[in-house]
């Protein structure tokens, strides 16, 4: 038999013996019991007809009654959740069986010796309580027995003394059960202390678990809120920048419709009187087609920038991004008298991000010099500077590098720390939120990139934004 099928018998003895969902000491009780009637019984049996053949008939039907009486309280008992009923009647039956041999002991002195298991099974099945007060009366019948029985002793044996030491060793194994069952039940106690205490621990930190998962789900829901609010503000402010703009844009779109009416019209008087249209009149439908696409590049880009913006980041060319960006910017700088000089790197590499979402960065920021040095005030005796410079930065790896410098007022050492901050704003209420540089932050820093002040001071301001070159090179869209 392999050891499969031995641990398959062994299953199906311990289901048998112990076929309820009971505690680990009920199944180990359960378990034992049955395991010596399954021991005993077969012995019981073969004694019986051992002593049937040699005509001892009485002795072989008690031994024959008493292993069909046990197995019939283990079977009866398997199946109930209290079992304490079927032991105490189990353990009475065998003290009579143990009794009766001990009477038959004049016979065979050998079967005195079976009165020792009463002792152990009965702490052991019913406790130390009960198994002690089953053990005493068990005593009391067994030393009123022998002191009635007359023994055949091998010669030179004094019967008294013998009866003496085996009512002290009935009597020390009584004590010596009782102490073990003491014992037993003190670690029984002592390991349910332990295992109560292990059970509220893993109690506690099961909901400590669960409490854990709660916060967490909280957080993901926080932060789900948070992104919302932060799209939502990023929004609202590039809509803030187009009306601040508004005027520079309807300025930037009145120009080339202004070309496009003059040029018009002349090449109408030219039709109605009847003359034919000469190159120059055809070179004026020209200037006139350009500026419709000058607007319409205007127009479609106020279109991309004004919509919700997606979150996924592609390859973005920063120069075209700034360059974009003027088209709303450029000649509103100019009727504030300010001059716009561009340094864009040629060959930049592209960054991976939100072309959309840079380009409100860089118009926060342009916006932000256009206030400072209109603070100081521009006109005929003044004109105001911004420039914009791009470039590489080596760090560990390459760094695209936006300065955007102007020659406004500078920032004050106590603003300097606080320009990043929500809400922030120098500007007097009703003209800025103070929500611009902390988007911008937010922004940046989602593009795993840095922004800060490079330099502040009487002749103006620096911003540096560092975004991380693309993995993807100069293939941007």
């Amino acid at each position: 038999m392999n050891q499969k099928n031995i641990r398959y018998v062994y299953d199906m003895l311990l289901t048998f013996l112990s076929p309820l969902n009971v505690t680990l000491e009920e199944k180990a009780k359960r378990i034992l019991s049955g395991l010596i009637v399954i021991i005993t019984c077969p012995v019981l049996l073969i004694y019986s007809i051992y002593n049937l053949f040699a005509s001892h008939f009485l002795l072989a039907g008690v031994l024959f009654l008493s292993g069909i009486f046990v197995l019939a309280m283990i079977l009866l008992g398997r199946k109930k959740a209290d079992t304490t009923p079927f032991f105490r009647v189990g353990l009475a039956g065998i003290g009579l069986l143990f009794l009766y041999l001990l009477g038959m002991s004049e016979v065979q002195t050998s079967r005195m010796f079976w009165a020792f298991i009463f002792p152990l099974e009965a702490m052991y099945l019913l406790g130390r309580k009960e198994g002690l007060l089953y053990s005493t009366l068990y005593f009391f019948m067994v030393m009123i027995l022998v002191s009635t029985l007359n023994l055949v002793l091998p010669s030179g044996t004094h019967e008294i003394r013998f009866k003496i030491e085996y009512l002290l060793s009935l009597f020390m194994i009584t004590l010596i059960s009782y102490s073990l069952e003491v014992v037993r039940s003190q670690l029984q106690e002592e390991t349910k202390k332990r295992q109560a205490g292990l059970e509220a621990a893993n109690r506690k930190r099961s909901q400590e678990i669960e409490k854990r998962k709660m916060m967490e789900q909280a957080a993901k829901n926080a932060l789900l809120e948070l992104k919302e609010t932060q799209s939502q503000l990023i929004q609202s402010a590039k809509l803030a920048s187009i009306g601040e703009l508004a005027s520079g844009v309807a300025h930037e779109l009145n120009q080339p419709l202004m070309v496009i009416r003059a040029n018009v019209q002349l090449v109408m008087r030219t039709v109605k009187k009847g003359l034919a249209v000469s190159g120059d009149q055809l070179q004026l439908l020209t200037r006139a087609e350009s500026n419709t696409k000058r607007m319409m590049n205007i127009i479609n880009h106020l279109r991309i920038f004004s919509r919700d913006a997606k979150e996924e980041f592609v390859p973005v060319d920063i120069n075209k991004t700034i360059e974009d960006c003027l088209l709303m910017v450029g000649e509103q700088l100019k009727l504030h008298s300010i001059d716009l000089e561009l340094e864009l790197m040629e060959d930049l590499p592209g960054i991976s991000g939100n072309a959309i979402q840079v380009e409100q960065v860089v118009l926060n920021l342009i916006t932000n010099a256009r206030d400072a040095i209109e603070s100081l005030g521009t006109g005929e005796e003044r004109t105001g500077v911004i420039k914009v410079v791009t470039g590489l930065f080596e760090r560990e790896t390459k760094w695209v590098e936006i300065r955007v410098m102007d020659t406004g007022k500078g920032i004050s050492e106590n603003e300097l720390d606080r320009v990043f901050e929500p809400f922030f704003t120098t500007k007097e209420v009703g003209q800025g939120t103070g929500l611009g540089l902390s988007i911008s932050y937010g922004i940046i820093k989602d593009h795993q990139g840095t922004i800060d002040v490079a330099e502040t001071g009487v002749d103006g301001t620096t911003f540096r934004v560092r975004l991380p070159v693309s993995k993807y090179g100069k293939d941007t869209v």
